[in-house]
């Protein structure tokens, strides 16, 4: 049983002299492009708004048991001191958390230089 299907097309490249192959003598044309956009490169003003904060805590036991107190120090803060504590400290834990800074744009990075221009045209040979 042959199977027979429609609405296709076959294409090939053109012979090496130009010419069509037999039975596909449709030439079908289309450019190729060359693409030299280019992207002007960003870059950052100095950056701002961040934060470094360290939660520090005290215990008088090495397992971290019997807070003796605890303190959440910015790095925005002037140098802080505590009142003294009475007794030995066993343990001190501190959590860093850092909101990271952010920057503004000092160059317009949507500056785009270069075009598509087009190419050479290629050609293919179809069967209809």
């Amino acid at each position: 049983m042959d199977v027979v299907l429609t609405g296709f097309s076959r294409c090939y490249p053109p012979q090496p002299n130009g010419e069509c192959w037999a039975g596909h003598e449709i030439q079908w044309e289309f450019p190729l492009y060359n693409d030299t956009r280019k992207c002007s490169p960003c870059s950052c003003g100095e950056p701002s708004l961040g934060d470094c904060r360290v939660q520090t805590s005290l215990y008088r036991q090495a397992d971290c048991s019997e807070d003796l107190g605890s303190i959440l120090i910015s790095g925005l803060d002037r140098p802080l001191c505590t009142d003294t504590i009475e007794g030995r400290i066993g343990a001190v834990r501190s959590i860093f958390n850092k909101d990271e800074p952010t920057c503004a744009p000092s160059t317009d990075s949507t500056v785009v230089s270069g075009e598509i221009v087009p190419g050479d045209t290629h050609v293919l040979c179809c069967n209809r």
